[in-house]
């Protein structure tokens, strides 16, 4: 791991290291300590090692480019570097004295060490939570696998692709597993008034722009309908701003950055989750959505969403950027009581598939394989 804070990859390899300690033993070997504990609640069965007992000095550094002060800048610049080399160094020290049966990379840089360095008899596998099909990225990962025994990807669309992408290695074994979802609650989303929401770090990515556009939309229909954006980022003044611009800065509230039982909280408040994003390739935040049995709506982007919606049972499925065609059909769905509640029903129970019990067994089928 690169560290163990904010994050989804981070909460779902914190999730399944919790789950496998059941079993197996297991270790966090981590870059960065961020000087941090984890965000999220490790198991005390799972060892963490950190190589670094520090962060990376993105912030240090804007702070002496702003100052405009040539020697701290230099300084800072210079810290980077250090930095840059240890982190790299330390990670491939450490792969090359691994003593496991098996380990498991959840990024393309940590995928080039195994392929490069891991021990012989040491079985390597590398996960993909990312969709980016641009030549220059298809082209890393053809060269970082290329010696490793398993890639893990999380739905059909990411299996499809890297089949087609990784054709010429005839050492990898391309695998679906699916991300966990820790527990499914006893509760369910209220579905009593005309509530949206949707969650994730307010980055350029997640495309909340086009979900506030949206909403402008809706709110025109029905004028006391709302929306609640969970999640801090770089982008919260800009997408305030847009909201005072298109008159409806009154009807969103943006929560910032909040816990797992705040974002929980809210969803159980609402009675719809909606997601615009640019690209996704398994939202953990509309499978947590469904959980509380929420109708769930998203642009229909490559690999992602289509992965858990089932058009027209559990949710919709809208062309990209189609702002009206999304408001459209959010407005039949609130208007609409009986298809709420219907397609509430089926989220939920969509959910259930995604529970450690069915996702655990086929990690099982590699480890108690080999």
């Amino acid at each position: 791991m690169l560290h163990l804070q904010h994050g989804g990859i981070e909460k779902q390899t914190i999730t399944l290291a919790n789950q496998l300690c059941e079993k197996y033993e297991v270790e966090f070997i981590t870059t960065y300590s961020m000087n941090n504990p984890p965000a999220y609640e490790i198991d005390g069965r799972v060892k963490v090692r950190y190589l670094m007992d520090t962060h990376p000095n993105r912030q240090e550094i804007a702070e002496a480019i702003h100052s405009k002060n040539p020697f701290k800048i230099a300084k800072q610049g210079f810290v980077a570097l250090k930095i840059l080399h240890l982190k790299k160094k330390l990670m491939e020290k450490a792969v090359k004295n691994l003593k496991c049966d098996f380990v498991l990379s959840t990024r393309v840089e940590y995928a080039e060490m195994l392929s490069k360095y891991a021990p012989k008899g040491v079985v390597t596998i590398t996960q993909e939570h990312l969709h980016d099909d641009s030549p220059k990225y298809i082209e890393r990962c053809k060269k970082a696998f290329r010696n490793l025994d398993y890639l893990a990807v999380i739905c059909q669309g990411s299996y499809e692709n890297f089949s087609k992408w990784l054709k010429d290695n005839n050492k990898i074994k391309i695998v679906t597993i699916p991300n966990i979802l820790e527990g499914i609650p006893e509760e369910n989303a209220a579905l009593q008034g005309n509530r949206i929401v949707s969650a994730g770090r307010l980055h350029p990515v997640k495309n909340f722009g086009s979900l506030i556009k949206v909403f402008s939309l809706v709110n025109k229909q029905i004028p006391d309908s709302t929306l609640t954006l969970v999640g801090g980022g770089e982008e919260m003044d800009s997408l305030k701003a847009l909201a005072n611009d298109l008159g409806v800065a009154d009807k969103i509230t943006f929560t910032g950055m909040v816990s797992k039982e705040e974002v929980q909280k809210h969803m159980l408040q609402s009675d719809l989750f909606a997601m615009t994003s640019l690209t996704e390739c398994f939202p953990m935040v509309m499978l947590e959505a469904s959980a509380v049995g929420l109708p769930i709506i998203s642009y229909d982007v490559p690999v992602g969403p289509k992965a858990i919606i089932t058009q027209g049972e559990n949710g919709y499925l809208i062309p990209f950027e189609k702002t009206e065609e999304m408001a459209s059909k959010i407005v039949d769905i609130l208007t609409d009581n009986q298809l709420k509640k219907a397609l509430a029903k089926n989220s939920k129970a969509n959910a259930v598939n995604f529970l450690p019990q069915k996702i655990i067994p086929l990690w099982e089928s590699i480890f108690d394989k080999e």
